[in-house]
């Protein structure tokens, strides 16, 4: 039995020194954006250049706030949603936009109603957040097909749940089917969805 032990310790220790002085593996080369292709929705990672006129760029990582309010979505944002739903389009989904980018009076007015609707301010904010916390004031937030399409609409936005990461982007909240957040660089796994908006 200790000559058992002994041998599995030597062996490990040769194993050790062979992985060692093993070559090390090659660099990754980072990936500067990712391209979707305008009809189709198909998404390529890139390491030079620029995506094509035919493409639309997706960016790297989620994107976040910026140090100024926009008064449309981001870009990039848009981009994204417009190749999942060239994908979507492919697969026999239609996606639209039912509430995108809001002003800060806009996101006041319905945070204001549900407050009114859900009888308090906690109730309100599973629903609709205040101005300052909603990322809808920042271009960075969409309803899909919330109130249009019947259940061709849900199932769509549930298409869209499942294959969104692949565009960087991911359905936030479990109570509400239709919000989505560009949260994860395209084709990264969403994160664990939030109860509600709170």
């Amino acid at each position: 039995m200790r000559a058992k032990i002994i041998n599995l310790v030597i062996g490990f220790l040769v194993f050790s020194l062979v992985l060692g002085t093993a070559p090390a593996s090659a660099k990754k080369i980072p990936v500067i954006d990712f391209c979707a292709n305008k009809s189709t929705g198909k998404v390529r990672a890139i390491i030079k250049g620029t995506c094509s006129k035919s493409e639309l760029s997706l960016g790297v990582g989620p994107i976040v706030r910026g140090e100024t309010r926009p008064d449309a979505l981001i870009p990039q944002f848009n981009s994204r949603y417009e190749a999942a739903k060239a994908a979507a389009k492919k697969k026999g989904y239609k996606l639209s936009i039912t509430s995108g980018y809001r002003t800060l009076a806009q996101q006041k007015f319905l945070f204001e109603r549900a407050v009114k609707r859900n009888g308090s301010v906690k109730e309100a904010t599973k629903w609709v957040l205040p101005p300052e916390k909603s990322n809808h004031p920042w271009g960075i937030a969409i309803d899909v097909n919330k109130d249009v399409g019947g259940s061709k609409g849900v199932k769509a936005a549930a298409w869209l749940e499942k294959e969104g990461y692949k565009f960087g982007l991911c359905r936030r909240y479990k109570n509400e089917w239709w919000h989505f957040e560009p949260l994860v660089s395209p084709g990264q796994k969403c994160p664990k969805m939030e109860p509600y908006a709170s």
